[in-house]
């Protein structure tokens, strides 16, 4: 049940970038962010907290990640840019296991995912 439930996490984040700004909060994530923007989203067993800043054309994303259940599951941040330019953290598990990330790209947003899956 639980890898279907990060299967269908997984398309919602997918449908969530396509769409434009939105935020499901139920699920943990966030979607298009911009300069200044201060996220800490939390799923049932991971949370995170990223800031978006801008400077010299680009738009930089940093933070951390950190997996708070023993669910066998491990947690990940997803930044997609406007540059068309992908990133992801390293995984964030066993539970109390906390990775930071500093990514930066050209562009003024991002939209930016808090996710889990089965390890």
């Amino acid at each position: 049940m639980r890898g279907i439930r990060a299967a269908l996490t997984g398309l919602a984040l997918v449908g969530l970038s396509l769409s434009g700004a939105a935020t499901a909060n139920a699920e943990g994530m966030s979607a298009m962010g911009g300069c200044g923007e201060v996220k800490n989203p939390k799923t049932s067993g991971a949370k995170a907290h990223w800031e978006l800043s801008c400077r010299d054309g680009k738009i930089r994303v940093s933070g951390w990640v950190e997996d708070t259940d023993a669910d066998g599951q491990c947690a990940k941040v997803k930044a997609v840019f406007a540059s068309g330019n992908t990133e992801f953290s390293r995984a964030a598990c066993p539970k109390g296991k906390r990775i930071p990330f500093d990514w930066a790209h050209p562009g003024s947003v991002a939209s930016v995912y808090l996710f889990e899956y089965d390890a």
